[in-house]
């Protein structure tokens, strides 16, 4: 809702006014005031947006009521109400700070309504967000004029009617010197007809080195185009002729300088302020950007030593299972060269004892054959417990024959100690394998049926290792595959790996890593498990020589 406040000491025309908007601009509101003081009483109080002011009221003109709402700081836009023949005085209103001028005699008066509505529009564009100007600012002017009348007509009218401005008189620009010293901060200066010798051009030229900023009022005697022209090139602001009313055009020319130069040294202030919050930006950013180029590279530094301790885990790790599985080899060779060896002996002297007892009489002699045949019986059995470890620690058949019967081997010794039925399907590449390789899916293998064995529950598994060649002219994307699957209970993956109870899944996946494979696990409960592992053959593979070191 738009408030408007209508001053017009014509109660008829007023109420038409009213009768007019309620019928034509429902957004608006009209409260009306008779006079001039009941204007600036209203006015005082505030919530106020759009005022309508009648150019002649009974006690105080219009001019007057823009004046001291101008000296209040008031920025409410005003729109003059002016009647026929009042041209001049409509004129001095809009240099005065009027928005706008409505003749009651045109037919311009009927689009009131939309006049209000658009001043208000503007108005709330041009002040949205913008703090008021502050009441009671007082303005310093400074007069130079060598006519003691006049300075004194101008200080008693200024004193009068515009309050706001404390106005200092010197007669010519000798005294200016001594006005400057005097440290005021003049925020406008006039420049009567009379500033004394050089003459007005010459004070404009003189002024502006001393008052670069402050604007310059000219009152000048007589209508002069060329003068006045000039006077504008120089850097004044306004041209005011010695005429009737003259001295109110001047209190609104310099309200309104005054205002402009308010705003400007707002603006520029605010302008200071925000280059100085610019720079006061891009220090804290240049201080947070190096905390954080610090944080990043100590978080860089801790990333590249945690990468060295995994390499440096990996490569122990490798040493780990390559002493391992020397230690297998190494018992392997003891138990076959030494206990097998032993155990041979033994089994010998137990079958030639068997036969020279059969040639001997006597109940006890009837009874020695029988004894020696269960002590050769349990070497025997012990002669092959010794070689199935023997194969387990290492099996030989690795070595001689290659992953292929190793593996077949392992189904059958499996099935033998577990009753669980191992089906292995081998599709190999020609060349065999790096020893290292086939160690690693042969204990995959076998740490995958000991799961099978212990946690399944099932009867049946099955073992596919095959290859698959590269689909380039390059060897470098060939691989092995593995796939362990059985239809057994299964397990929920991930409640598994977070209760860090199952070595075996680890162990298995640290060894398909560590011989630079990649291993998947897919189990659900009742439906089984599948392991799936990825070894790359060819040009791109990284393993150790035989009977090296990683």
């Amino acid at each position: 809702m738009i408030r408007v406040l209508y001053a017009d000491d014509d109660p008829q025309i007023a109420v038409v006014v009213q009768t007019y908007f309620a019928s034509n601009a429902p957004d608006c509101t009209v409260e009306v005031v008779p006079d001039g003081r009941a204007c600036l009483d209203r006015m005082r109080r505030g919530g106020v947006d759009v005022l309508l002011l009648d150019l002649e009221l009974p006690d105080i003109d219009g001019l007057h009521i823009l004046s001291e709402l101008a000296a209040r700081g008031d920025t409410t836009p005003v729109i003059m109400v002016s009647g026929r023949g009042q041209t001049k005085l409509a004129v001095q209103a809009l240099r005065a700070g009027a928005v706008d001028c409505v003749d009651k005699a045109t037919p311009q008066f009927l689009e009131l309504p939309a006049i209000v509505q658009q001043a208000h529009a503007r108005h709330q564009e041009k002040f949205h967000g913008q703090p008021a100007a502050p009441a009671g600012t007082k303005y310093h002017v400074l007069l130079i004029e060598a006519s003691p009348d006049l300075r004194r007509t101008l200080t008693d009218f200024l004193a009068r009617n515009a309050p706001q401005i404390t106005l200092t008189a010197i007669p010519s620009l000798a005294g200016l010197e001594r006005a400057v010293a005097s440290r005021v901060a003049f925020d406008a200066i006039v420049l009567g007809p009379d500033p004394g010798s050089p003459g007005p051009l010459d004070a404009l030229r003189s002024l502006h080195s001393h008052f670069a900023d402050a604007p310059v009022v000219v009152l000048a005697a007589r209508s002069d185009g060329e003068t006045a022209i000039a006077a504008f090139k120089l850097g004044a602001q306004d041209y005011i002729l010695q005429q009737e009313g003259y001295l109110s055009e001047l209190v609104f020319s310099l309200n309104s300088l005054l205002r402009l130069a308010e705003t400007d040294r707002l603006n520029q202030r605010l302008a200071r302020d925000l280059a100085e919050l610019n720079r006061s930006l891009e220090a804290q950013v240049a201080a947070r950007t190096k905390e954080l180029s610090a944080e990043v590279a100590v978080r860089q530094k801790a990333e590249h030593d945690a990468a060295e301790h995994a390499a440096r885990l990996r490569i122990l790790s490798k040493r780990l299972f390559k002493i391992q599985e020397d230690e297998r080899r190494a018992i392997a060779r003891e138990l076959h060269d030494q206990v097998g060896q032993m155990l041979t002996g033994l089994r010998l002297q137990l079958e030639a004892l068997v036969k020279n007892s059969g040639d001997r009489t006597g109940t006890a002699a009837a009874s020695l054959p029988e004894k020696l045949g269960e002590s050769l019986a349990l070497a025997t059995e012990l002669m092959a417990h010794v070689r199935e470890l023997t194969q387990q620690f290492r099996p030989r058949i690795l070595d001689d024959l290659g992953l292929r019967a190793a593996l077949e081997w392992h189904a059958r010794l499996f099935q033998r100690q577990t009753g669980v039925t191992a089906t292995v399907d081998v599709s190999l590449p020609q060349e065999r394998l790096p020893i290292e390789l086939e160690i690693a899916v042969f204990r995959i293998v076998q740490e995958a049926l000991t799961n099978i064995a212990r946690h399944a529950g099932c009867k049946e598994a099955s073992v596919t290792v095959t290859h698959a060649p590269a689909t380039g002219p390059s060897p470098d994307g060939a691989r092995l595959l593995i796939e362990i699957t059985d239809r057994g209970r299964g397990f929920d993956l991930d409640t598994v790996l977070a209760s860090r109870n199952s070595i075996g899944l680890t162990g298995l996946t640290e060894r398909v890593t560590l011989a630079g494979g990649t291993v998947e696990i897919f189990s659900r409960i009742n439906q089984g498990t599948r392991i799936h592992a990825e070894f790359p053959l060819g040009a791109g593979l990284a393993l150790p020589p035989p009977g090296g070191h990683p």
